[in-house]
């Protein structure tokens, strides 16, 4: 189905940012979210969006102009929707709120529009379960900041028809975005590939076998990620990964647990950069640096990295994903320097067998053998 009028509903940073990449490509938009002073706050971060394009030379007044004359906002639900061919829902994590807003959608919009959502690890199967057209309900979890990042997940439900799955994908690629396909499962790729690192080095972390810094370095300068896990918590918020951590302790069981630490900050308002504390302080406050446990910057990449491959085999074990569709994910929407893939082929087959083993032996089944080693 040829897509040529989109709803958007939220307004907030990612919903203002599906509606600017959608205008900015062609498609006609509206934009709604349920206040008006939210409605003008996404278009605020659009008309800055929209600057920075001709201040960088990115974009010409002309085309600024037809980009906002593409773009309509509204606070009326039945008004954004009426004519949608198709809906993205941006609006907050929480299942219950967006199942409603999914059932009054479809009760208004046309029979041909798809339902998407941008839920970034609520289940697809569950949200479709609150409208009359599961056949066209899908995942489309973009990523922040929605115009500079490449990357849309494209997320299957259990009744999503192919009819479905291919216009998603062709809408993503006319936003200027890279599609990866993953099966409704917790965390989809990105979340539940990228929260063992976090975990991990948190663990780590408590266990006193790093400090914070030591682990940061080492996943900077010796694996060549652009930030340490640290300091990437802080950035992205860490009420932001404690949630997502939490859904997938819910869906997936223990292994997925938030540790103490992350919760802790959480529970204080330590939410890292928005609040100028987290795992390290900002501001004009130096943080405490600890005294250095002098652990072996390799074995730290090791530690970190290898329950990271096994989370990948496991999601290709289950069916969810490919292997090139979880690499080009890992690099497109968490910035890894590699794909969990790609670092496996570095390590050798043989010896990230062997590296899991150990990890099996001493910290049990949260480690287990993938089945594609065994």
């Amino acid at each position: 189905m040829e897509v040529k009028r989109i709803a958007v509903i939220g307004a907030g940073l990612m919903g203002s940012g599906i509606a600017y990449v959608s205008a900015w490509n062609g498609f006609e938009v509206k934009m709604m979210d349920i206040k008006p002073e939210f409605v003008e706050r996404g278009l605020d971060r659009i008309r800055s969006d929209v600057m920075t394009g001709i201040d960088k030379g990115k974009m010409t007044i002309s085309e600024a102009e037809g980009l906002m004359a593409r773009l309509k906002t509204t606070t009326d639900l039945e008004e954004a929707v009426r004519d949608a061919d198709l809906v993205i829902e941006a609006i907050f994590e929480d299942m219950d709120v967006k199942k409603e807003t999914f059932a009054k959608v479809d009760s208004l919009a046309p029979p041909h529009t798809v339902l998407a959502t941008n839920t970034s690890s609520l289940s697809i199967d569950e949200l479709a379960s609150a409208t009359s057209r599961p056949d066209k309900f899908i995942g489309m979890h973009y990523f922040s900041p929605v115009a500079a990042m490449r990357l849309i997940e494209i997320v299957i439900g259990e009744k999503t028809s192919d009819e479905t799955v291919q216009t998603a994908i062709e809408v993503g690629k006319k936003q200027g975005k890279t599609p990866v396909k993953a099966k409704n499962s917790p965390g989809f790729i990105v979340n539940r590939i990228l929260m063992p690192v976090l975990r991990e080095a948190i663990l780590l972390y408590e266990q006193g076998l790093a400090t914070k810094e030591e682990i940061d370095a080492a996943l900077t300068t010796v694996a060549r990620f652009p930030a340490g896990p640290f300091t990437l918590g802080d950035f992205v918020g860490l009420d932001i990964a404690y949630h997502t951590m939490n859904t997938l302790y819910r869906e997936l069981g223990d292994c997925f647990r938030p540790p103490d630490t992350l919760k802790q900050l959480v529970d204080s308002g330590a939410l890292g950069t928005k609040t100028k504390k987290g795992f390290y302080e900002y501001g004009g406050t130096k943080s405490e640096t600890e005294t250095p446990k002098g652990a072996d910057p390799q074995w730290i990449v090791d530690r970190i990295t290898v329950p990271v491959i096994r989370e990948a085999m496991v999601l290709v074990d289950e069916g969810i994903a490919t292997r090139e569709d979880i690499d080009l994910a890992m690099k497109l929407g968490a910035n890894f320097p590699a794909g969990p893939f790609e670092m496996a082929e570095k390590y050798g087959l043989d010896v990230v067998r062997a590296k899991i083993e150990e990890l099996h032996k001493e910290l049990g089944d949260c480690y287990s053998l993938p089945k594609m080693l065994q």
